[in-house]
């Protein structure tokens, strides 16, 4: 069928090809007349619009022809009238430029003036606000001086109440310090016992949990291989009755008896009606002995009463004898070694390497899950003693943890009494540090507002006199107002003369113009009339020809259409040709995969029968050749043939597993006794030396811990000193600090504050700063100049508390103003006189240097050379004087 399906498809192929290919060309032919009509059509439409436009243009040209005198007739009388109003042009207009420059002289000179009045009138004006700003200012000074030297004297009577009841705060808070150190120091001790406790039990529970760990990582481990153990067995547990899950054999001697019964062992133990199986006999009433003295395999098997007679005919010997003794083994006897040698009367012998047993592998793996067990209790136990001692000593553990925390808060508690009776202490002496330094402060104020006030009130009395002394301001802006007014008539002058000018140089450029375009139109009007004629001539001539080609292309279309409907009907049968050969090439196509089709699975049933075949014949082969072989093992080991093996054995056949899985469990299992190694002879060596080991990481343990505990001790130590010193320098700094930012800022409120921690060795500082008239803020919110002189004043309280002997100060006053720079100066006053510091002070500014002792300058006298020159201020002063 699919032959014949394959043969009559390359005529059905051709067949279609032929209609398909014919199909084609009648398209292309009916798209090609289609074009050609298109064509024809839109040279119809070309031709139609041309002769139209030559009408038009044939129509335009007799129109223009008869007005072409017209218009060179009236363009030549505006010609003669342009010319005789050009006349004269260039002489006027060169009057009205001169007139426009004159005018133009004219305003400057009254710019000039009115300028030079202007910036005379300005200077004077400046004078006069100078002068009078000056006077104010005189007048603010005086004021502020006097209202400050009252304020001075105020405040020095104030500062003189506060000193004497200052002294009493002082003196309490002194002795609320004390004891509040003396308290501190109670709770320091304390918490250096409950950490040293705490320590100590820390480190023993630290080994407990070690313990606890390693035990219950030993149980977890022995878990997890007990039930891997106890999977492995159980999944190749057969039958419930067989004998090899019904015995138990010695330690060691799984492969003896493995080597021999072999796969005997999975037969199970049956009553005398079963026809396989073990069935349990009486013993021999007399044993024939094994040679050499060889111990019975059965005293090494219990729970197998059925292989009593075998066991009793199988000895065990070491496996260099085996192949001695063999020969005297009397019928059935069999020789066996504990690495699964065998050695069979009839002269069978087999290596351990040679015959391994899967019997033998499972009775090794029973036995190991049977220890497992063992030790999986024991570990177990040890694991449940671990996590008892190590809980205890947790618990005892964190009730001293608890106990150290309790005696940190004391301490803490403690250390903030110590901090705050400091606080108190410090600002009592503040205080009265402040008071004197007030009073210090007012006094000094006191002179010194008299002195500017005094200076001030001079200063105005001069400044009222160089205002008396001015010239007269109204008259001179009088004076520029007439300025400014003459100045506005000589530019509208200007503007009018100048515009005179422009107008009369446009009207003759206007006319230039005019007669330039008239030559032109009067040239090209004369040349149209003589080339009218030919151009007529011309056009009737193109337009005869496109009617011509008119006539002729209108008959194309009809031509065209006929050819198309004729090509039409020719392209509908080539069309239905073409379905009825698609469709039989269809049809065909269809059988002929259905045949294909069949075929395959036809092909594919008869090649899965042919490996049936060989895959059934290549196993009878091989069960042919495992008969064969097993016949004679039988043979060899019973003297019997396998029916009466089965007799005597009472086994069912079917039950026995292949032996591809017998060998790879007996591989197995020599691998395993591959991987146990050999005996470590130096065990008793290896044992003394890790405890000779351990007795010394046990002592350097103890050194350690007291090492420890030495250095917690001095730790603890330290860290009271540092605290105590800390709060000590940083309460006097403070107390400082809080001076100085008052003698600055004349007023106000300043503090260092210890943030982010309880103890003053890990808190940070703050500053926390309040100007007069501001709210309390840190140094980030303050001013530039605010933050200058708070710096300033922290830096000369840290001298305070630990003088340097000199001090070099860089143009620390430069964003500062005159008041603050004085401030500034007399807070330098204060500290040379405070301390042994000598300042060196780099400034620009002459409120600085006037109130130095001594000043120190670079000069260059030349190009090239520096002198330094040096002035003594307090001399100079005194030779002045």
């Amino acid at each position: 069928a699919r032959q014949a399906a394959e043969d009559a498809l390359p005529a059905l192929r051709e067949e279609d090809a032929i209609a398909a290919a014919v199909i084609q060309r009648l398209t292309v032919e009916r798209d090609q007349l289609e074009s050609a009509e298109a064509r024809a059509i839109k040279a119809i439409e070309t031709l139609t619009a041309r002769i139209a436009q030559l009408s038009r243009d044939i129509a335009r040209e007799v129109a223009l022809n008869a007005d072409a005198g017209d218009s060179i007739a009236a363009l030549e009388a505006e010609q003669t009238a342009l010319e005789a109003a050009q006349a004269g042009h260039e002489s006027a207009l060169q009057s009205a430029m001169g007139e426009a420059v004159a005018a133009a002289e004219v305003l400057g000179t009254r710019e000039a003036d009115l300028g030079q009045a202007t910036e005379d009138a300005a200077r004077l004006a400046a004078r006069h606000q100078s002068a009078q700003r000056l006077a104010e200012d005189s007048a603010k000074r005086v004021a502020r001086a006097e209202q400050q030297e009252q304020q001075a004297r105020d405040a020095n009577a104030a500062a003189v109440a506060t000193l004497a009841a200052l002294a009493q705060t002082s003196d309490a808070a002194r002795q609320a310090e004390e004891a509040a150190t003396e308290t501190a120091r109670r709770a320091e001790e304390t918490l250096v016992m409950a950490e040293a406790a705490r320590a100590r039990t820390q480190a023993s529970e630290s080994e407990a949990r070690a313990a606890r760990s390693a035990a219950e990582g030993e149980a977890s481990a022995l878990r997890a291989e007990v039930a891997a153990l106890t999977r492995l067995v159980d999944r190749d547990r057969g039958d419930a009755t067989a004998l090899l899950d019904a015995l138990t054999v010695a330690p060691g001697f799984e492969r003896a008896l493995g080597a021999a019964l072999s796969d005997d062992l999975k037969a199970p133990v049956v009553t005398d009606e079963a026809a396989t199986g073990w069935v349990t006999l009486k013993a021999y009433p007399a044993v024939p002995p094994l040679p050499g003295d060889a111990p019975p395999l059965a005293d090494m098997v219990t729970g197998a009463t059925a292989l009593t007679r075998r066991l009793s005919q199988v000895g065990v010997v070491a496996a260099d004898r085996g192949a001695a003794l063999q020969r005297d083994l009397q019928p059935g006897q069999r020789l066996v070694s504990v690495e699964g040698d065998l050695w069979r009367w009839d002269g069978l012998r087999a290596g351990a390497a040679d015959a391994p047993s899967a019997a033998a592998l499972r009775l090794e793996q029973v036995n190991r899950l049977a220890r497992l067990r063992a030790d999986l209790a024991q570990a177990e136990t040890v694991a449940g003693d671990a996590q008892a001692a190590h809980d205890k000593l947790a618990t005892r553990l964190k009730d001293l943890t608890e106990a150290d925390t309790s005696a940190r808060a004391a301490r803490r508690a403690a250390d903030a009494q110590v901090t705050e009776a400091r606080r108190a202490a410090s600002r009592a002496e503040a205080d009265r540090d402040l008071a004197q330094s007030k009073l210090d402060a007012s006094a000094l104020a006191q002179t010194r507002h008299a002195d500017e006030a005094t200076a001030a009130r001079t200063e105005l009395q001069q400044a009222t006199a160089a205002v008396a002394q001015l010239e007269d301001l109204t008259a001179a802006r009088a004076a520029v107002d007439d300025l400014r007014v003459t100045v506005e008539a000589a530019r509208m002058t200007l503007m009018a003369r100048r515009a005179a000018a422009e107008e009369l140089r446009s009207a003759g450029d206007t006319r230039a113009a005019r007669l330039r375009s008239i030559a032109k139109d009067l040239t090209g009007w004369r040349a149209r009339l003589d080339t009218a004629t030919g151009r007529l001539a011309e056009l009737e001539a193109r337009k005869a020809a496109s009617e011509a080609e008119l006539n002729a292309a209108r008959d194309t279309p009809a031509a065209l259409a006929a050819q198309r409907d004729t090509l039409g009907g020719s392209l509908q049968a080539a069309e239905q040709r073409h379905g009825a050969a698609r469709d039989a090439l269809s049809v065909g196509e269809g059988d002929l995969r259905a045949a294909t089709l069949a075929e395959r699975d036809a092909e594919r049933a008869a090649s899965d029968a042919r490996e049936a075949r060989a895959a059934a014949e290549a196993r009878a082969e091989a069960a042919r050749e495992t008969v064969a072989a097993a016949v004679l093992n039988i043979r060899d080991a019973r003297d019997l043939t396998p029916a009466a093996l089965i007799e005597v054995l009472a086994i069912d056949p079917d039950t026995i597993p292949p032996v591809d899985r017998i060998e790879a469990e007996v591989a197995g299992h020599r691998r395993q006794r591959d991987a146990l190694g050999s005996v470590n002879l130096r065990a008793e060596e290896d044992s003394r030396e890790v405890q000779s080991e351990h007795a010394s990481l046990v002592e350097e343990k103890r050194d350690l811990e007291e090492a420890i505990a030495a250095l917690r001790s001095g730790i603890a130590s330290l860290n009271r000193e540092g605290r105590e010193r800390l709060l000590t320098a940083f309460e006097q700094v403070n107390q400082s600090f809080g001076t100085l930012f008052a003698h600055l800022f004349g007023g106000g409120d300043a503090r260092l504050e210890l943030v982010e921690s309880d103890d003053p060795l890990d808190a940070g500082l703050e500053i926390m700063c309040q100007p007069p008239g501001k709210k309390l803020s840190t140094l980030s919110l303050l001013s530039g100049g605010e933050q200058t002189l708070t710096a300033m004043a922290l830096i000369f309280a840290v001298f305070l508390a630990n003088p340097a002997p000199i001090c070099v100060l860089d143009e620390v006053d430069a964003p500062l103003d005159d008041a603050n720079v004085t401030r500034f100066c007399d807070l330098l006053d204060e500290m040379t006189r405070r301390t042994q510091t000598r300042f060196l002070i780099i400034t620009h500014h002459a409120v600085t240097m006037s109130r130095m002792d001594r000043l120190f300058g670079v000069t260059m006298a030349e190009q090239g050379v520096s002198q330094l020159v040096s002035v003594d201020l307090k001399k100079a002063e005194q030779m002045v004087a």
